[in-house]
Protein backbone atom coordinates (compact mmCIF):
# COMPACT_ATOMS: atom_id res chain seq x y z
CA UNK A 1 0.00 0.00 0.00
CA UNK A 2 1.23 3.78 -0.37
CA UNK A 3 1.54 3.47 3.61
CA UNK A 4 3.87 0.87 3.17
CA UNK A 5 5.83 2.27 0.69
CA UNK A 6 6.00 5.37 2.68
CA UNK A 7 7.64 4.05 5.65
CA UNK A 8 10.13 1.96 3.88
CA UNK A 9 11.38 4.42 2.25
CA UNK A 10 11.02 6.71 5.87
CA UNK A 11 8.88 9.68 4.48
CA UNK A 12 7.46 10.99 7.44
CA UNK A 13 5.57 13.48 5.84
CA UNK A 14 4.09 11.23 3.28
CA UNK A 15 3.18 8.82 6.17
CA UNK A 16 1.87 11.55 8.42
CA UNK A 17 -0.65 12.47 5.51
CA UNK A 18 -1.72 8.98 4.82
CA UNK A 19 -2.65 8.23 8.04
CA UNK A 20 -5.26 11.31 8.04
CA UNK A 21 -7.32 10.06 5.27
CA UNK A 22 -10.83 8.51 5.64
CA UNK A 23 -9.97 5.55 4.31
CA UNK A 24 -6.72 5.15 5.91
CA UNK A 25 -6.25 1.58 7.70
CA UNK A 26 -2.82 1.28 9.62
CA UNK A 27 -3.09 -2.20 10.13
CA UNK A 28 -3.02 -3.41 6.34
CA UNK A 29 -0.96 -6.28 6.02
CA UNK A 30 1.19 -6.51 2.87
CA UNK A 31 1.89 -10.42 1.51
CA UNK A 32 4.61 -11.01 4.29
CA UNK A 33 2.44 -9.98 6.82
CA UNK A 34 3.81 -7.37 7.81
CA UNK A 35 2.03 -3.97 8.36
CA UNK A 36 2.71 -0.61 8.04
CA UNK A 37 4.38 -0.78 11.97
CA UNK A 38 6.19 -3.83 11.41
CA UNK A 39 8.00 -1.81 8.58
CA UNK A 40 8.89 1.31 10.76
CA UNK A 41 10.26 -0.80 13.44
CA UNK A 42 12.40 -2.21 11.00
CA UNK A 43 14.05 0.54 9.98
CA UNK A 44 14.39 1.90 13.26
CA UNK A 45 12.11 5.38 12.74
CA UNK A 46 10.64 6.42 16.11
CA UNK A 47 8.58 9.20 14.81
CA UNK A 48 6.53 7.14 12.24
CA UNK A 49 6.15 4.14 15.05
CA UNK A 50 4.98 6.87 17.28
CA UNK A 51 2.69 8.53 14.21
CA UNK A 52 1.48 5.04 13.58
CA UNK A 53 0.88 3.84 17.09
CA UNK A 54 -1.49 7.28 17.74
CA UNK A 55 -3.41 5.99 15.00
CA UNK A 56 -4.49 3.22 16.38
CA UNK A 57 -1.88 0.42 15.03
CA UNK A 58 -1.60 -2.83 16.97
CA UNK A 59 1.69 -3.30 18.13
CA UNK A 60 0.82 -7.39 18.24
CA UNK A 61 -0.22 -8.44 14.53
CA UNK A 62 1.93 -11.12 13.63
CA UNK A 63 3.31 -11.36 10.23
CA UNK A 64 3.84 -14.63 8.42
CA UNK A 65 7.49 -15.00 10.82
CA UNK A 66 4.67 -14.86 13.72
CA UNK A 67 6.90 -11.67 14.61
CA UNK A 68 5.02 -8.48 16.15
CA UNK A 69 6.60 -4.86 15.41
CA UNK A 70 8.21 -5.12 19.13
CA UNK A 71 9.64 -8.22 18.05
CA UNK A 72 11.40 -6.23 15.11
CA UNK A 73 12.34 -3.65 17.07
CA UNK A 74 14.21 -5.50 20.30
CA UNK A 75 16.01 -7.18 17.34
CA UNK A 76 16.86 -4.16 15.90
CA UNK A 77 18.32 -2.63 19.12
CA UNK A 78 19.69 -5.74 20.47
CA UNK A 79 22.04 -5.56 16.44
CA UNK A 80 23.61 -2.25 17.72
CA UNK A 81 24.64 -3.19 20.80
Amino acid sequence: TPLHLACQKNNENIVKYLVEQPSANVNTQNKNGNTALHLACQNKNENIVKCLIEKGANVNTQNKDENTPLHLACQKIMKTL
